[in-house]
C-alpha cells in the first residue's frame, strides 16, 4: 500500500453539500465523507479511462458510428 500522508487542510466547502454526501455515503465524520468522495472520484476517472479506451478500440475496428461527434460542416 502506498505511503499515506495526511495533512491538515482548511477549505471553504458548501456545508449543505457535505451533509448531503455524508448521508448518501453513510459516513460517520466529515473527514470520512470527503475521503470517500475523493476515492469515488478517482474510481470514476479510472472507469471513464477504461471506457474511453474500449470505445477507441471499437471505433478503430470500423462499422461504428459515433453519434456524439459534432457534424462536419
Amino acid at each position: 500500500m502506498p505511503d499515506v500522508r495526511r495533512r491538515r487542510k482548511n477549505l471553504y466547502i458548501d456545508q449543505r453539500r457535505i451533509d448531503r454526501v455524508k448521508r448518501l455515503l453513510h459516513a460517520e465524520t466529515e473527514t470520512e465523507t470527503i475521503e470517500r468522495a475523493l476515492a469515488l472520484a478517482e474510481d470514476f476517472a479510472a472507469f471513464q479511462a477504461t471506457v474511453d479506451r474500449g470505445m477507441a478500440a471499437l471505433i478503430g475496428q470500423g462499422g461504428f458510428v459515433d453519434r456524439f461527434l459534432p457534424e462536419e460542416v
